[in-house]
């Protein structure tokens, strides 16, 4: 082989280099200390040790270290947990967690500590440096001092509460006299003047909310005003998580084998039905009311509302029995029969784990109730409906869709998109889990949102349609199906069909998606999903329940324009 300069140099090089180790080899070899320290300490988190809050994922408490100068690492720990509860915190008995840069140690390890003492402990960096840190804790009152809600009660009136510019709009075009006002504040928040003294909205009233740290406080204006909107849809921006609650935890609501939870709501309040009874809610607020008026065992039954405030609350029925559907518009006004049918139309076996409605029942609506029947393979596709013409209610129809991926079970959800009946509907089951668009004619599926990455561990059983601010909404849920799934509901702008496709999560059409709330573990698949504006325009709220996952959580979006 010929040898070349260009090679007669590269053995030069390795016969050099491997002299040079030789040589080398006889000295202490360097230690390896990384070019650059880092803070090493990042954080410090606590959670409850004991009670009944220890598993709970949302109470965590974290100081985030931002001058590792300090000795000091102090836990905000809030007065209450949860925080519009009465429960006041008790820190002599901590869990604490830290998250540190590689290669760092924290000595002794940490566990319970009472965060009413310093608790000294030695952090040792990746360079070998330690540093001494005292940990400890801080009982802190809220400093949240807002309007929730505000309503008139002579005339009965709703407020547009807008809290960033701390005003509070009465639209109507009556006039305005004397009248006592029912207001939500930020918990154990404070407010001067007392609103349940009758007072002149003729003219503006102003009102202080103090927030429960008795120093920070926010003023709002009270008027009659028309606040302008923006010109189509929600305001990106404007959604925000009202509260999520563990409903196990917070209200001692149990899942457990033949359980459904499915959702109603009725002015500001939400209403969750075991199956078994129904509870209220404040809906701006998440705390617990109590049973309904009439709460009724619905063996298994289901509940929905209209956009006017109506409730439905079905039982189930197999084929040849009576299906029922009863109805109310208050809380504290116990239901009564409004349909009653012997179910013996259609090829399905069962009916009534799910209900959905369109428009107003004592107007226009359109009532869907699915059927099921199991097979394996899937082979179900039908659905009862009632179409209500200015207050009469039509007879009941078996209605099959043709094109769509089909159901063998109860967890399935069919909705209008409007009271016209030849329109677009809207379906979604498991375990098909995509959300399917169903010419209203044709009742054949025309597009469809496919099932995402993860969406074949999940349960969409749950869809709700509505219209706000001039643009078509549909929302649907995925629920716990197994420990695995993930647990979120997306929001559509289906106004137009031209951007509804892809898939759930990644659909061009997607205008939302919720946070997951996950607290629970398996026991009966059930979930459910509601849109519900305000009476104004102005607001939408959507409410949905997991059974598995225990979670019941509230979401608000506005049109206002700022």
């Amino acid at each position: 082989m010929e040898i070349t300069e260009i090679t007669m140099k590269k053995i030069k090089i390795i016969y050099i280099a491997a002299l040079l180790g030789i040589l080398g080899g006889c000295h202490k070899p360097q230690e390896l200390i990384p070019s650059e320290v880092r803070q090493g300490v990042n954080s410090i988190t606590a959670s409850f040790a004991a009670g009944e809050y220890k598993l709970d994922q949302n109470a965590k408490f974290t100081a985030q270290i931002t001058d590792p100068t300090k000795e000091e690492i102090l836990v905000a720990i809030p007065w209450y947990y949860p925080e519009e509860s009465t429960n006041e915190t008790d820190i002599t008995s901590m869990r604490m967690s830290a998250n540190l840069d590689d290669n760092c140690f924290i000595e002794p390890g940490l566990s319970i500590m009472d965060l009413t003492k310093k608790n000294y402990i030695t952090f040792r960096n990746a360079d070998g440096s330690t540093k001494q840190y005292y940990i400890t804790g801080e009982r802190r009152k809220s400093n949240k001092c807002e309007i929730l809600n505000f309503s008139l009660a002579n005339p009965s009136l709703n407020g547009v509460v807008d809290k960033d510019a701390k005003t509070i709009s009465l639209i109507t075009i009556d006039q305005l006299g004397t009248s006592a006002a029912t207001v939500q504040i930020s918990a154990h928040a404070t407010i001067t003047p007392d609103p349940s003294v009758p007072r002149d909205y003729s003219q503006p009233v102003t009102f202080t909310v103090t927030a429960h740290d008795g120093v920070t406080k926010a003023t709002y204006t009270v008027q009659k005003t028309i606040p302008a909107k923006i010109n189509y849809g929600f305001r990106t921006g404007s959604q925000v998580e009202l509260w999520a609650k563990d409903f196990n935890v917070a209200y001692g609501i149990t899942n457990a084998s033949g359980k459904n939870f499915t959702l109603a709501a009725l002015g500001n309040y939400v209403i969750l039905s075991t199956g078994n009874d129904q509870t209220y809610f404040n809906g701006t607020t998440g705390e617990k009311i109590g049973l309904i008026e009439g709460s009724m065992a619905l063996a298994g039954g289901a509940i929905t509302s209209d956009k006017a405030g109506n409730m439905l609350l079905c039982n189930t029925a197999a084929k040849n029995a009576v299906f029922k559907i009863w109805k109310t518009n208050s809380v504290t006004k116990a239901p009564e029969e409004f349909i009653t049918f012997t179910y013996n139309i259609g090829v399905g076996a069962k009916l009534g784990a799910k209900i959905s409605v369109q428009g107003d029942i004592n107007d226009d609506a359109i009532i869907t109730v699915p059927t099921w029947a199991w097979a394996s393979p899937a082979n179900h596709s039908e659905f009862i409906r009632w179409v209500i013409t200015d207050g009469v209610v039509g007879a009941p129809e078996a209605i099959k869709i043709t094109n769509i991926s089909m159901w063998n079970g109860a967890n399935v959800d069919v909705v209008y998109s409007t009271v016209n009946k030849t329109e677009n509907y809207y379906a979604t089951s498991y375990s098909g889990n995509r959300l399917t668009a169903v010419h209203g004619s044709t009742n054949a599926a025309i597009s469809y949102l496919a099932t995402s990455t993860w969406g074949a561990n999940s349960n969409f059983n749950a869809a709700d349609a509505v219209e706000f601010n001039k643009a078509k909404y549909v929302a649907v849920y995925g629920g716990m199906h197994f420990t695995y799934s993930q647990c979120l509901g997306f929001m559509f702008d289906v106004t137009t069909l031209g951007q509804f496709t892809g898939k759930l999560d990644d659909s061009p059409s997607r205008v939302f998606t919720t946070n997951e709330r996950k607290y629970g573990t398996p026991v009966t698949a059930s979930s459910d999903l509601i849109l519900v504006p305000s009476p104004d325009g102005y607001k939408l709220r959507l409410y949905y329940t997991d059974g598995n996952a225990r979670s019941l959580v509230a979401w608000e979006f506005d049109c206002i324009d700022k």
